[in-house]
């Protein structure tokens, strides 16, 4: 007999509330000790009553010690001493809450014990927290902690520090302690953001300087980096003239002067600093990116900014993003609250989070990690809010007014 409509009609639920209330139970469970089937050890006395299921659904590590044939399969207590009690606890508390308090005091701890247990999504947090409080005094520190624990995006933004601003690196106490292999490294890289061979001689004396005993061979191997003409038979008869102890910053200064000629020379692997010029006005807005190659000394195109009709924006930059905020639509000349965001790398626009007070003819720059918009117009008038934008919160926050000056 066929079945009527009635019979034939089906409701497909799906509570939305259910994952929640899910991970609520579990988180219920573990502070009740309810139905644990393991238990972590990171020191004496300091145990974690946890379910293998819910550590193996956060961690590859727990999930391959679990479902595979390791000896710890069939225990019910694993030992983790290379850990302390404060971050285990805080990556046990992440399994059943999905959140996790992340300092400047305990991220590289914890991205150290993510990395290591396979917390995949924790540690690309703790990455990104380090990418937005990176700056001249850590960076070199932080490329090599990026190579170590294979952090991509920290590697190449602490990279793009150091070899922009190496000017200014080179003078940070940090420099002193880096290795020879990250010195060769830096030097050697194509887009070394340096013109001249004679700004190169100062960090290498005075690293060389720093530990004279233990240095002074690798000065061949450092300025076989520059790609200059140099004399290694000059240089290896003049250190053969001289005890360690009497080189000092000057005189390692001086002979490597020596080495490289009396007059300063443009290094033969040039800048390969890129200039953006974002949008503009001609008779009507821009909305045209045009971007200067410094090594080619060509101008390119990029892709045009969505927004057809602004003018009087800001833009400052951040990492490898561009970052356009306010304006004024021409035909009516209201106050805009939109950011458009630039990724260079990838020639892409995406439109950011709309800032908390529309203005035009405002300030924007960059400061510790975040964006500043500071004054401007709006209604004909000066503005005095300012505010920040964080990349890692994806959030604006006001700060005080600027003082208006009547």
């Amino acid at each position: 007999m066929a079945l009527t409509e009635q019979e034939k009609y089906t409701y497909r639920y799906k509570d939305l509330s259910h994952p929640i209330e899910f991970l609520d139970a579990f988180r219920t469970f573990y502070l009740e000790g309810l139905f644990t089937d393991i238990t972590l050890q990171c020191s004496p006395g300091v145990l974690f009553h946890c379910h293998k299921a819910v550590l193996a659904a956060c961690s590859n590590y727990f999930k391959a010690m679990f479902t595979s044939d390791m000896k710890e399969k069939s225990k019910d207590q694993i030992h983790l001493s290379l850990f302390s009690p404060t971050i285990l606890e805080s990556l046990v508390l992440y399994t059943y809450t999905s959140e996790i308090q992340i300092t400047k005091q305990n991220v590289q701890s914890l991205l150290q014990a993510a990395d290591h247990l396979q917390f995949t999504s924790v540690k690309k947090a703790c990455e990104q927290f380090l990418i937005r409080h990176l700056d001249l005094d850590n960076c070199l520190g932080m490329h090599s902690f990026a190579e170590f624990h294979v952090c991509s995006e920290l590697e190449k933004e602490s990279r793009r520090i150091i070899l922009s601003r190496f000017e200014e690196v080179w003078r940070r106490e940090e420099f002193l302690e880096i290795s020879n292999k990250k010195l060769q490294f830096i030097l050697s890289r194509k887009n070394f953001d340096i013109w001249k061979e004679e700004a190169m001689i100062e960090p290498i004396a005075k690293w060389i300087a720093y530990e004279v005993d233990s240095r002074i061979e690798y000065i061949y191997d450092l300025l076989r980096c520059l790609e200059t003409d140099l004399d290694e038979m000059y240089l290896k008869s003049a250190l053969s003239l001289y005890k360690k102890c009497q080189l000092k910053e000057h005189k390692i200064r001086s002979l490597i002067r020596s080495v490289l000629g009396p007059k300063p020379r443009a290094v033969t692997k040039r800048s390969t600093t890129i200039m953006y010029v974002i949008g503009g006005y001609y008779w009507h807005p821009l909305s045209e990116v045009h971007i200067w190659d410094s090594v080619k000394n060509v101008w390119v195109q990029g892709t045009d900014m969505p927004e057809h009709t602004r003018e009087s924006y800001a833009v400052t930059s951040l990492g490898p993003n561009i970052y356009v905020t306010g304006g004024y639509r021409t035909d009516n000349i209201e106050a805009l609250d939109l950011m458009w965001i630039y990724n260079f790398e990838t020639d892409e626009w995406t439109e950011g989070l709309p800032m908390l007070n529309a203005k035009y003819y405002h300030c924007a720059v960059t400061l510790n990690g975040c964006i500043y918009t500071l004054g401007g117009y709006r209604k004909g008038a000066p503005a005095e809010e300012a505010e920040f934008y964080d990349p890692l919160r994806k959030k604006w926050f006001p700060i005080a007014n600027m003082i208006k000056v009547y």
